[in-house]
């Protein structure tokens, strides 16, 4: 009984104070349609393609809008470019040899809204991992992490356009 009257007040207290969800935010901005175009990193392709596939999925999941394959069809056109990535050793052991490295990404958003106007974001994340006793680095580690890294990343594009739009 007593739970039920702390959610009972802790709603009321919410609706009073106007809260809404950041996401609602986000939603009011990207709405309708939506064309994703990839600029695609010559020296990273195989991670541009995955990083426009996770931000398909991400509208689709998030904004629950229709991703459409024609531009003329979008009212909201999103572009997206994998600008840098970098890998570096954080940790050696005793005689030297890197254990372990931080790959990090940066990715920069441009999206068309509704109402024609142009904004810009970007994000950046990372992600640390260990390698193996025999200390190098195999590219499908460095793929893996590339991988995490953005997602990571992309998860912040959202909570952005979510700040920027808050009235």
């Amino acid at each position: 009984m007593l739970s039920k009257l702390v959610l009972l007040c802790c709603i009321i207290l919410l609706n009073g104070c106007n809260y809404k969800p950041s996401i609602s935010y986000a939603t009011n901005e990207i709405d309708g349609n939506v064309y994703v175009d990839l600029k695609l990193n010559i020296n990273n392709t195989q991670n541009s393609v995955y990083i426009k596939d996770a931000l398909n999925e991400l509208i689709l999941n998030q904004f629950h809008s229709k991703i459409v394959h024609d531009k003329s069809k979008a009212k909201t056109i999103f572009n997206v470019a994998l600008t840098k990535v970098s890998n570096s050793a954080i940790a050696s052991d005793n005689d030297g040899f890197a254990k372990t490295y931080r790959t990090s990404v940066t990715i920069q958003v441009s999206y068309n809204n509704k109402i024609n106007t142009t904004k810009n974001i970007t994000v950046t994340n990372y992600y640390d991992y260990s390698v193996d006793s025999e200390s190098t680095i195999t590219e499908q580690k460095k793929e893996e992490a590339i991988k995490i890294a953005a997602s990571k990343a992309l998860n912040d594009i959202f909570s952005k356009i979510a700040i920027q739009n808050i009235d």
